[in-house]
């Protein structure tokens, strides 16, 4: 009995220290593994693979970064560049001095008109003329006659009434005859009618319509020559409507043609204020910084405009890595790198705007080849 009860105490003595054992055995392997998840979350790397890698360490840097506003537009100029050559009488067309697409300079003569109105205008003014040199003297010599009681008042009236009337008349026609283009001054005094009239061109630019040729009979109201000055081009934009409570004038604007690389910059000068019901849309004038070489008017371009401006932290674009909906970058300490979450907000010229990033004093971050160091986890 005494044997059975210290053999029973014995083996629970024995059971004790073998559950003692296997919790403190359990214990261990989980701090083992705590420590070598510790150690997966630490990267190291020698300065040789970071060499090789291309890996560059630094800190964030205070950026002015931005948000844009994606618009599109077409290259334009200010109405007052654009100018339409009519003939100012019935006519027909002489000659043509130009073709399409040709650069003109003020004065340079566009074409010749003729037709007999022109002949009968000019003998017309002529006559009254004539007639108006006789009413003077007339009038001049009844006054004095009347002066003198010897020519009724009446008569005296009469003379310069028909003198004003023609006066009127003369004048009217030359003012027709000046808007012409004929000279009416040298027309008085030479006598010589002309036969043609000629159209110059109203300033320099380049012939972007052109409907004369010779032989057509041309009306007043009808367009023959529509002339560009290009010494100020500048973009016509359309902005949507929900986006207008972001645009300022003065702010940024890059701009471009689609399918090329070159990038025209200028900022916005007015900005419309009526919204196009069809479209939605309001209406930019955008001023260039430098007149762009080798667009016609018209030309379609696909624009932003920068907008909500700030001073950031801002790291470059490979400093971060994503992952589906998170944002990471690795920042490294003396024991290695280790991934770090953010929160990243506008994006502008390879710079990234990171939020939430708090570096103690001797850390750094992976700035070049984040790819490749969370491809070494």
């Amino acid at each position: 009995m005494y044997n059975t009860m210290k053999y029973n105490s014995l083996l629970g003595i024995l059971l004790i220290f073998g559950l003692a054992a296997c919790h403190t055995a359990g214990e261990e392997a989980a701090a083992e593994a705590s420590e070598t998840e510790g150690a997966e979350a630490t990267i190291a790397l020698s300065d040789e693979q970071m060499r090789l890698a291309g890996i560059e360490l630094g800190l964030p840097s205070a950026r002015s970064v931005a948000n844009y506003v994606e618009c599109s537009g077409l290259i334009d100029v200010p109405p007052s560049n654009l100018r339409s050559v009519h003939s100012p009488v019935m006519g027909f067309v002489q000659q043509v001095k130009h073709l399409p697409g040709e650069y003109v300079r003020r004065g340079e003569l566009l074409t010749a008109l003729a037709h007999p109105e022109l002949i009968r205008l000019q003998r017309t003014f002529l006559e009254s003329a004539g007639r108006l040199a006789f009413l003077k003297l007339d009038k001049d010599r009844k006054s004095e006659l009347a002066a003198a009681d010897a020519a009724s008042r009446k008569a005296y009236e009469q003379a310069v009434s028909d003198y004003e009337v023609e006066k009127a008349h003369s004048e009217g026609l030359k003012a027709e005859l000046k808007l012409i283009g004929i000279n009416t001054d040298e027309l008085e005094k030479t006598g010589q009618i002309q036969e043609s009239i000629r159209l110059y061109a109203p300033v320099n630019g380049y012939i972007t319509k052109m409907q004369a040729n010779p032989g057509k009979l041309v009306e007043p109201n009808e367009l023959l020559y529509e002339l560009v000055d290009n010494s100020h081009l500048h973009l016509e934009l359309q902005v949507y409507a929900k986006d207008l409570a972001y645009i300022k004038e003065g702010q940024v604007v890059l701009a471009q043609v689609p399918g090329t690389e070159e990038v025209m910059k200028g900022e916005v000068h007015l900005i419309g204020k009526a919204i196009d019901p069809e479209n939605k849309t309001v209406g930019l004038h955008v001023h260039l910084d430098q007149e762009p070489q080798g667009l016609a008017i018209g030309t379609y371009l696909q624009a932003r405009i920068r907008v909500d401006a700030a001073e950031v932290q801002a790291v470059p674009e490979e400093a971060v890595v994503r992952n589906g909906g998170q944002a990471f970058v690795f920042i490294k300490d003396s024991s290695g790198f280790k991934k770090h979450p953010v929160e990243v907000g506008r994006t502008e010229d390879g710079f990234v705007e990171v939020r939430g990033l708090d570096l103690a004093e001797g850390q750094q971050l992976a700035l070049k080849g984040a790819y490749y160091i969370n491809g070494m986890e």
